[in-house]
């Protein structure tokens, strides 16, 4: 072959010697006979290195000349115009030659030899990222180890998507004789487990336990492989499935010879996705690799092999200004340049607009009319989309669409991604090809592909979205559209609110309520859906302000349905604690709209009247939220709970339905159950919220902890700080019960910082609690209680917060303070009494205080209402801590009274409680009620009764190292 020859004269001259036409050897080589000419003519002058492969085959070359063909491809030498350097490009991967970036692959390289089990790579984009890794990669290859590849989309088409190739790459050594073991895999997999594993396939329980199944098949297969890469490109649009499997990955000690590479567009980072990928660091092994611009030696040696031909002077000087040295854009502005003839004579300036826009612009004028077209449509439908559609709707035959496609292949403006979809190569791309067009063909283009893509009936968010993002455009330019654009704004952020993408939802909801008509029923809809994405998102206020909005209308169009949903919403602005007589009225008047026969929001908005009526002190509110609860009860005790009222009930967050907790767990379990199916995490969530207050307050303490580490599973799925700070009260409240105060603290910080970016104050109070109770425990009842007197004025008239100083009074021995704070608490109970669940918590602390002080004098009247209690447990606030079994407190109140049999029957009771509980630090208190108890007899025998009930509450005080709790004697 003459050295003379360019990439297009020697291919011209093979295919003749071959005796085949340009249209014989597309077909061959499956490339467009349009592309074939491109080349030969030399418009293309930098071929992919597949497409470079298609050809060789096509032409069926031997060895010899394959490998001569290929050089061609990418000339290593350096024009007159570059400066000396000892850098040798090598064969180029789609644009131009791969360089530099040797301090880079070296440090791949110490990570791959010393296992670091995670690898960011990260940079602008077009900076040479998955270049780099593939790269990397091929090295990795050619020694013989594993290399699995994935990708993530935009679109996020799928839970675990960056994982789905790889792990069906690593299961191809398995010959499709699937172990039972991984089944689990089916979920990910499409296809895997089908007719021939009638018998194995995927598990059905709680979601929790399928999710550890699944990601521990995962672990397997990849730990089965031996050394093993697994590249994860674009891990910036990761879907939150895939970001969990990556955390879990990163953690398993098994996986000492996995090495995972994710390469990270620095300026699409979303505050979640770079919060996930920073906290890798604390479960493995990570290094960080930061890309930046090529220097000026390696700028030269790209433009060098994307020139294929002498360099002329000032060329290389000229593209490293405007580009900063970026692959990407070296690359296209090179070609640019050399089409339009740079002249290097004199001071020639190099206009790019826009920096690359013209360059795109002009390689965009050199294609056929149809490829024009194909890129016009897909720059509407998006930066990847689906090759039949976007053909479609540009009006091409399968035959033209063959053609443009491999001729935008060709240029490098398209890249594929699967045989049916492509993506743009860069957003400039699309960006440039969008904006080139006039108005009218971008709005009817989006008309086209919002019709056509809605015919199709989608069912996936993205393509729900994609429509949705379609009408608006529409609608933007032509209001008779704006009712069908607000149509699918409300499913796509349905779609997103399903998926967990609770900003997202809310940026839907906020354009559909932009293009709804004023007082309608859909724009009152949208806001309570708007509203209700805010409140879960911990934007309380806002969500009130659209609550009011959508009550305001429905008011207006008397929508008795929107009506209720409006007031319901706005309850959850009332925090707990507390009550507000504007919301009471509110959802008084939904009650007596929606009429007794309606079952689905009376029963909601009848449980959350009895929140709010909780905590007014009356015997009118008693009574009227005593009517509430027993219609809440009676729309419950038919043979079957119908399944919208049950997931009515549970899209109530934080309104407890049922105040006796065996009923309550039943509906617990009937909320776990539906929501499971539906895959509702929000209801899901509150399911196992009221499980665990359930069992917490009868002490099931294996539900209680199970319920606990679930709900937890769900928050962390469904990452918003209201569930994360609640999941990080209850697992405080675990560790205070068993004694484990250091992992209390650090749960109840935890809790903090998540509500810190809310608008809720009762984590602040719940903290409080959770923290003085420790105090007591471990002998800072004296620090305690000078802190509550400080902060005594921010919690006035919150009786949880006001029996809690008496108890800490009593506590630090201040029995004076102690008899003053009984005396205004309790003075009111003697002509009201409470009898529901809310107040239990209220009963166990002044009982308490009055144990610890010896003060009788209420003693009759606690025990009395303790007794009425259906609880076993002391229940602090909305699963916040606990303050032992009621049956310690009525058996401490028995024994001030003189009832020594009823005391010692009573603590010995709430020993087996506290035993199963694991709340050692509680056992000690009873331990020690029961000495007092046996010693108030008198006789000899109780006496020594009483001496061992010391020693061994003394001996485990010992142990546990809390001297605070043995009393002094």
């Amino acid at each position: 072959m003459p050295a003379a020859d360019s990439f297009g004269a020697s291919l011209r001259r093979l295919r003749l010697a071959s005796g085949l036409t340009q249209e014989r050897l597309a077909e061959r080589a499956a490339i467009s006979a349009d592309g074939i000419a491109a080349l030969e003519a030399g418009r293309r002058q930098s071929p992919r290195l597949s497409t470079v492969r298609l050809l060789c085959d096509g032409l069926q070359l031997d060895d010899g000349q394959r490998a001569a063909l290929l050089s061609l491809a990418a000339p290593a030498g350096s024009g007159p115009g570059l400066r000396a350097t000892s850098k040798t490009p090598v064969v180029p991967r789609g644009w131009g030659a791969f360089v530099g970036r040797t301090i880079e692959r070296q440090q791949l390289a110490d990570a791959w030899a010393g296992r670091v089990r995670v690898v960011l790579v990260s940079g602008e984009a077009g900076v040479g990222k998955t270049r780099l890794v593939d790269e990397f990669a091929d090295d990795v290859g050619a020694q013989g180890h594993v290399v699995l590849r994935g990708r993530c989309t935009p679109e996020q088409l799928g839970v675990y998507e960056a994982f789905v190739d790889p792990i069906r790459d690593a299961l191809a050594r398995f010959d499709g004789a699937l172990p039972a073991s991984l089944t689990e895999l089916g979920r990910v997999i499409p296809g895997l487990v089908d007719a021939s594993h009638q018998s194995v396939v995927p598990s059905r329980g709680e979601p929790g336990l399928e999710r550890r199944l699944l990601f521990e098949a995962v672990s397997s297969v990849f730990a089965g492989a031996g050394p093993t890469l697994v590249l994860l490109d674009d891990l910036h649009w990761a879907d939150p499935g895939s970001l969990a499997l990556l955390a879990f990955l990163a953690a398993q000690p098994e996986l000492s010879d996995v090495v995972i590479v994710g390469t990270v567009r620095s300026t699409d980072l979303t505050t979640a996705t770079a919060s996930a990928l920073a906290e890798l660091r604390r479960r493995a092994s990570m290094v960080r690799i930061a890309l930046r611009g090529l220097d000026a030696d390696d700028v030269a040696l790209l433009v060098a092999s994307v020139a294929g031909q002498t360099v002329p002077t000032g060329l290389v000087e000229a593209v490293s200004r405007v580009t900063n040295g970026n692959p990407l854009y070296t690359a296209e502005l090179t070609e640019h340049l050399l089409q339009r003839g740079f002249d290097d004579t004199g001071d020639q300036h190099v206009s790019v607009p826009d920096s690359i826009r013209d360059t795109i612009g002009l390689r965009v004028e050199g294609l056929s009319a149809e490829t024009q077209a194909l890129l016009r449509v897909g720059a509407v439908l998006g930066p990847e989309f689906d090759l039949r559609i976007a053909g479609r709707l540009a009006g091409l035959a399968s035959t033209g669409l063959l053609g443009a496609v491999e001729d935008a292949l060709l240029s490098c403006l398209l890249v594929e991604r699967s045989p049916q979809t492509a993506a743009f190569s860069h957003g400039l791309v699309a960006t440039t090809v969008y904006d080139a067009m006039s108005g009218v063909r971008r709005l009817d283009l989006h008309r086209q592909a919002a019709i056509y893509l809605g015919d199709l009936a989608p069912d996936s968010s993205s393509a729900i979205v994609d429509i949705a993002r379609h009408w608006s455009l529409v609608a933007a330019a032509d209001p008779s559209a704006r009712v069908v654009a607000a149509g699918w704004t409300v499913r796509a952020g349905d779609a997103a609110t399903s998926a967990a993408a609770i900003d997202e939802a809310i940026a839907c909801y906020e354009r559909a309520a932009a293009l709804w008509a004023g007082s309608t029923a859909e724009h009152a809809d949208t806001l309570i859906r708007l509203g209700t994405a805010m409140a879960a998102s911990g934007r309380v206020s806002e969500a009130d302000r659209h609550f009011g909005a959508a009550l305001r209308i429905a008011d207006g169009i008397d929508d008795a349905s929107l009506f209720a949903r409006a007031a319901l919403g706005r309850s959850t602005s009332v925090q707990y604690g507390t009550s507000d007589p504007e919301r009471i009225a509110e959802l008084e008047s939904a009650i007596s709209r929606l009429g007794p026969k309606e079952m689905v929001l009376r029963p909601a908005a009848l449980a959350t009247l009895m929140r709010q009526l909780g905590f007014v002190m009356s015997d009118a509110a008693d009574r009227r939220r005593n009517e509430a609860a027993a219609l809440v009860l009676e729309a419950l005790s038919v043979p079957e709970v119908p399944v919208e009222l049950v997931m009515s009930l549970g899209a109530l967050r934080d309104s407890i339905p049922v105040d006796h907790p065996v009923p309550l767990g039943r509906l617990a379990r009937q909320i776990i159950d539906a929501a499971t199916v539906r895959r509702d995490l929000p209801v899901l969530s509150t399911g196992w919220y009221r499980q665990a207050w359930s069992a917490l307050e009868l002490g099931q303490a294996e539900v209680w902890r199970t319920a606990v580490t679930e709900y937890r599973n769900v928050a962390v799925e469904l990452r918003r700080p209201y569930e994360m700070a609640l999941s990080a009260n209850m697992l405080a409240a675990v560790a205070q019960v068993e004694g484990r105060y250091t992992d209390a603290e650090t749960w109840g910080q935890e809790a903090l910082a998540y509500a810190s970016g809310i608008d809720d104050s009762n984590f602040a109070a719940v903290y409080l609690a959770n923290s003085v109770l420790r105090g007591l425990d471990t002998g800072l009842a004296q620090p305690m209680l000078e802190l509550m007197t400080a902060v005594q004025a921010d919690y006035v008239g919150v009786p949880t917060f006001e029996a809690g100083l008496a108890l800490t009074a009593a506590s630090a021995g201040d029995f004076a303070l102690t008899r003053v704070l009984l005396d205004a608490q309790i003075r009111p109970w003697a002509e009201y009494q409470r009898r529901d669940a809310e107040w239990l918590p209220v009963l166990g602390f002044l009982a308490g205080a009055c144990a610890i002080s010896d003060d009788a004098r209420h003693a009759e009247l606690l025990r009395e209402l303790l007794a009425e209690s259906a609880a076993r447990v002391v229940r602090i606030g909305p699963v916040g801590a606990w303050f032992g079994p009621v049956d310690h407190h009525i058996g401490a109140l028995s024994r001030l009274l003189g009832d020594l049999d009823d005391a010692e029957r009573r603590l010995e009771s709430a020993l087996v409680v506290e035993a199963e509980m694991n709340g050692a630090p509680f056992q000690i208190r009873t331990m020690f009620e029961l000495a007092t108890t046996h010693r108030m007899r008198g006789t000899r025998t109780a006496t020594h009764t009483a001496d061992r009930w010391c020693e061994q509450a003394s001996a485990l005080a010992t142990a546990l190292d809390l001297p605070a709790l043995i009393p002094l004697r």
